[in-house]
């Protein structure tokens, strides 16, 4: 644990931390949605499995030589019997035109601001850190609802420019390489009792925000802190 609280930079989650989004409604609208482009090819249960399929390949890849995209991609595309090249200006047609829709799943989060505020006035590195599964494009949308931009962020962590995803430890590190920062003056801050304290192996602090906790099994999480985004908010602010 870093005792002094000297932080350099803050890493913290999207969905669930930064956005309160009810997220089992969120993903099977948007499975929904993005199944309906490709009714023509196959039907929605086993576009679905198709997606998911791809996408655990994606979460498991340990190559730090491909990309998250290039992961997916290479494995969705042999799924599906399509080529990237006919995938792609379909799926950016619906993240231009149909992801927005699904906003209606999110809120802002009434104590986001004095976080990231917070994070600010301490100078620090800040990364939204939320699972790269993503293109950038859905990302940057769903951090719209949350009422941030990217400008907000030093670096986001996105499906094409990561190469690794939570909750693999190569994720963290891969982080800290891109910001120069050692691992040790990071503090993770996330809802998520496995995919975002995961970053305590990799040598970062962490901080769970309990106001919409995702816990993965019953043993009580191990963090360094744990509260509430205004908990959070004060310790970024006294901290230090």
């Amino acid at each position: 644990m870093n005792s002094n609280n000297n932080y350099k930079a803050l890493l913290i989650d999207l969905d669930g931390t930064l956005l309160d989004l009810d997220i089992q409604q969120f993903i099977d609208a948007y499975i929904d949605a993005l199944s309906d482009r490709f009714i023509e090819h196959l039907d929605k249960k086993d576009f679905a499995e198709q997606l998911f399929g791809a996408t655990s390949v994606m979460v498991k890849n340990d190559d730090p030589g491909k990309s998250n995209e290039e992961v997916f991609y290479t494995d969705f595309c042999r799924r599906i019997g399509l080529s990237e090249k006919e995938i792609k200006p379909v799926v950016k047609d619906f993240y231009d035109n149909d992801f927005p829709r699904l906003n209606c799943w999110a809120r802002e989060h009434p104590r986001a601001d004095a976080v990231i505020k917070a994070a600010k006035d301490r100078n620090l590195t800040l990364v939204l850190a939320t699972n790269p599964i993503f293109p950038a494009a859905a990302i940057l949308e769903r951090l719209s609802w949350s009422g941030f931009t990217e400008k907000d962020f030093t670096f986001i962590t996105t499906m094409e420019n990561m190469h690794f995803c939570k909750p693999r430890i190569e994720y963290y590190r891969e982080i800290a390489d891109i910001i120069n920062c050692p691992p040790e003056m990071c503090l993770m801050a996330g809802n998520d009792t496995l995919e975002d304290l995961v970053a305590a192996k990799a040598g970062m602090d962490t901080f769970l925000v309990d106001d919409f906790i995702l816990q993965r099994d019953e043993n009580e999480p191990v963090c360094d802190y744990r509260g509430s985004l205004e908990d959070l908010a004060a310790f970024l602010a006294t901290s230090g």
